[in-house]
């Protein structure tokens, strides 16, 4: 069963993934953070590059969509999201391959120096492809660097999805991940 505070959480997931705010996320929100991605490495739609991306984005819908589109409308809403969150937590194989995926393609897609680390500018980035303001972006930068060296490792990001997730700390700063949660 979610708590309180990790419904809160996903919900704003949520509401990040519903890129156009129609109350639910389907392969056209996805398709146009992949756009942004796009616009963001500057690569072509021909490129292998922009296939590569559109090959993991799409794989990445199809998988929650098969996990998570109960009524098989091509649409998760909240209340889908929410089940297959719940789901996923109850696993822990699930759950940490969920983890380890999501930091995965963060890392792959932002960290663009490719220097292992994620900067303040690269995380501002990763709010930008979602439509999340950079001010934001730059504040929840300084509460996810633990260590304050103005880097976020894949170790520190680790941590920060498993406070997102599953914890129910109200003060950790892994609840900021995708910005506040409502209270």
């Amino acid at each position: 069963m979610l708590t309180d505070l990790q419904i809160r959480k996903l919900t704003r997931y949520f509401e990040v993934y519903d890129v156009d705010d129609d109350g639910r996320v389907d392969r056209s929100d996805f398709e146009r953070v992949l756009e942004n991605v796009r616009i963001l490495h500057g690569v072509g739609e021909t490129s292998t590059a922009y296939q590569e991306l559109r090959r993991a984005y799409v794989g990445r819908w199809e998988g929650l969509r098969a996990g998570a589109d109960v009524d098989a409308d091509g649409g998760v809403d909240l209340d889908e999201w929410l089940l297959y969150w719940q789901r996923t937590l109850e696993d822990d194989v699930r759950y940490e391959a969920e983890v380890e995926a999501i930091t995965d393609r963060l890392f792959t897609v932002f960290d663009t120096d490719e220097d292992g680390f994620i900067g303040p500018d690269e995380f501002c980035n990763f709010y930008g492809v979602f439509g999340l303001p950079a001010a934001l972006a730059r504040t929840v930068f300084i509460e996810l660097d633990a260590n304050q060296d103005g880097v976020i490792s894949r170790q520190e990001m680790l941590e920060t999805g498993r406070e997102f997730y599953r914890g129910d700390d109200p003060e950790a700063p892994g609840n900021l991940l995708f910005g506040p949660v409502g209270v």
